[in-house]
């Protein structure tokens, strides 16, 4: 299959890349599929394509890259909604916010997505009881990372 898009031109992918969020990502709830991009100009972001608008990318970033010990729970109704087995493999991604002045991007922390790479299925769900919100600054928990 191919997708046209406005950021990164003509892609090709198959079925089993897509992954499909139930009720969308927050302020894009009728963006329902996507693809997971990894041009590495973008390192350490990748970006979720959507396959339903391909105007659509959100840049996203793995938490363990700028928050070691970043703890997500999940709960059961979100296990089982995506499927998740004991011992399935999960990845967790944060969207990213960017400015013109990289140094003052964001990162929400708050509300990651999980996605179930066995089957596709995702969610963003919101972290209760956690001590983020949806704007933490990229660029220093970038350096703290690396420090």
């Amino acid at each position: 299959m191919r997708l046209f898009t406005s950021r990164f031109g003509e892609i090709s992918y198959s079925a089993k890349e897509i992954i499909t969020f139930s009720e969308g990502i927050l302020g894009l709830e009728n963006l329902t599929r996507y693809l997971i991009l990894k041009p590495p100009e973008s390192k350490p972001l990748l970006w979720l394509q959507s396959l339903d608008d391909p105007q659509a990318a959100l840049p996203v970033i793995h938490p363990e890259m700028i928050v070691p010990d970043y703890p997500v729970e999940l709960s059961d109704d979100l296990k089982r909604e995506l499927e998740i087995r004991k011992g399935n493999r999960i990845e967790i991604f944060c969207i990213v916010h960017l400015e013109k002045d990289f140094k003052a991007s964001a990162v929400n922390l708050l509300t990651p997505v999980i996605v179930n790479p066995t089957n596709g299925k995702a969610k963003q769900m919101v972290q209760e009881k956690k001590p983020y919100t949806s704007r933490h600054n990229l660029f220093e928990l970038l350096a703290k990372a690396k420090g």
